[in-house]
């Protein structure tokens, strides 16, 4: 860690942010996790529908 390296007051509040904002990551994708996967879902009926569209296009 920075604040282990560097000693100083700045480093130790520099890396005590960083943790804070990975907890916060953290919390944020496990409050979210259906509307991420339902935006999973979404991209790949995407690209299913855009393989049918490309096979139909190769028909005409």
């Amino acid at each position: 860690m920075l604040a282990s390296v560097l000693h100083s007051e700045v480093a130790v509040n520099v890396s005590i942010g960083i943790m804070r904002t990975f907890v916060e990551m953290r919390r944020f994708i496990s409050n979210n996790v259906l509307l991420f996967e339902r935006i999973s879902n979404v991209e790949l009926k995407q690209l299913e529908y855009q393989k049918q569209t490309d096979e139909k296009l190769e028909q005409i």
